[in-house]
């Protein structure tokens, strides 16, 4: 039977499913962007003071902005986001990814949900496709408020294995999405320096390791050159390309994984199609929702677990900025900060930041002696446990200030190791 008659008379036009919308409602989106469904009620003119919760700002909620009808909240800056932020025309709200959901129910109550969908499989049930996130826990919030559930379905999602999938009987209404998300592939330049990074961060991955490997180029890139590894598990945010050449290589098998074995554990899948075609309906792939995934007692867990996130900058105390450039909001906290907290309660683990030495046109630092003005220690010095380079290891676990500042000063670029020295002996460091 064709999807579209198992949803029946579910399946309506955009306008007729947002029309449940009432002002002064607070309305919580998926965190893949239902773009229609916001592009729809951007067009009602006849409700106000509607509160549109949006994950990561896409062009279609970004279409809500504007009019004054709609106050826009989102947890994760993109490019689309940064000229709403600096009008001041959208709000952001700093979340651990992992504790995202219990805001919602907590703080800001939903009226109604809106999320994307694939269609719904033989049993009548759809999956959350390349991303899950904090979307289960919104939807079992409607199920148990019998609030309106409006679902965008997508032809062009994978259908991912998952715990968590909707039943058709819980979905209020549905329309059907003309095409994937707009804004949301861009794709991220290659750090040149990432072999090198690759060679020590190495050192620091025993066989039988369990990689969580954060967004950006150089994580991703550096961790898919560990191919002389064997047996490696993967517990992450997101799902990279460099996670699936480990896989598909053999190298990264889960044979020695704890939670569960044999299964790379991810929230989100990132957008290509190469990533989308290896975890369509592939059961050696498991997306649990953000509460569960990143929960830290969960992500602790597992056996030799080794996080490696990505930074801007990293000050000679060890604080650590992934969020901002310039005080702008850039970026968000994901699950970073989720990730070191878990490597902090495991028995053997370790947080481990990687970074470029400086700027791609060598003219700015990335190893600064302090954090300016308005920028955010997104990990604390208390987090990390190693900083890599191109030039090295930095390892600040177990050491003294002065012995971390020298440790960063040894993988800076040595362009500006003289300027390090001399604020490090002015800090007394």
């Amino acid at each position: 039977m064709d999807w579209r008659e198992v949803l029946g008379a579910k399946l309506v036009t955009p306008e007729e499913a947002v029309s449940v919308i009432r002002s002064g409602t607070v309305i919580a989106c998926s965190l893949t962007e239902p773009s229609e469904l916001c592009a729809a009620l951007a067009q009602r003119e006849d409700v106000s003071d509607v509160t549109v919760i949006s994950a990561v700002l896409l062009p279609g909620a970004a279409s809500l902005v504007g009019n004054g009808r709609f106050r826009v909240i989102t947890g994760f800056a993109t490019p689309v986001s940064y000229p709403l932020l600096r009008q001041g025309a959208i709000e952001y709200i700093p979340l651990p990814f992992s504790q995202a959901h219990r805001w919602l129910e907590r703080d800001f109550h939903p009226d109604a949900v809106m999320v994307r969908l694939t269609p719904p499989d033989g049993q009548g049930l759809c999956s959350y496709g390349w991303t899950a996130g904090f979307t289960p826990e919104l939807v079992r919030f409607a199920e148990a408020r019998s609030l309106p559930l409006l679902a965008e379905i997508d032809p062009s999602m994978p259908y991912t294995v998952s715990p968590h999938r909707v039943p058709v009987e819980s979905i209020t209404c549905a329309i059907e999405a003309s095409a994937p998300p707009a804004g949301g592939d861009a794709p991220s330049v290659a750090s040149e320096h990432a072999g090198a990074i690759a060679v020590y961060l190495s050192d620091l991955v025993p066989d039988g390791a369990t990689l969580q490997v954060g967004i950006g180029s150089v994580p991703d890139i550096a961790a898919s050159l560990l191919v002389d590894k064997k047996d490696l598990g993967i517990h992450t945010e997101v799902l990279n390309e460099g996670l699936i050449d480990l896989m598909e290589r053999g190298v990264a098998t889960g044979a020695r994984k704890s939670l569960p074995p044999g299964k790379a554990v991810c929230t989100i899948c990132a957008m290509s199609k190469k990533i989308h075609a290896f975890v369509d309906r592939n059961p050696d792939v498991l997306v649990m929702s953000s509460a569960e995934a990143l929960d830290p007692r969960v992500v602790a867990q597992n056996r030799l677990l080794r996080c490696v996130n990505s930074a801007f900058q990293v000050d000679l105390l060890g604080q650590v900025n992934a969020e901002t450039l310039g005080g702008f909001q850039v970026a968000g906290v994901g699950g970073q900060l989720d990730f070191l907290r878990g490597a902090a309660l495991a028995d053997d683990a370790a947080a481990i930041i990687v970074l470029d030495s400086t700027t791609s046109d060598g003219r700015v630092s990335r190893i600064v002696p302090e954090l300016g003005r308005g920028t955010v220690v997104t990990s604390t010095r208390y987090d990390v446990d190693y900083v890599v380079t191109e030039n090295g290891i930095a390892q600040m676990r177990g050491k003294t200030t002065r012995e971390r500042a020298r440790a960063l000063i040894g993988v800076a670029h040595p362009n500006f190791r003289d300027d390090l020295e001399r604020v490090a002996s002015e800090l007394a460091l």
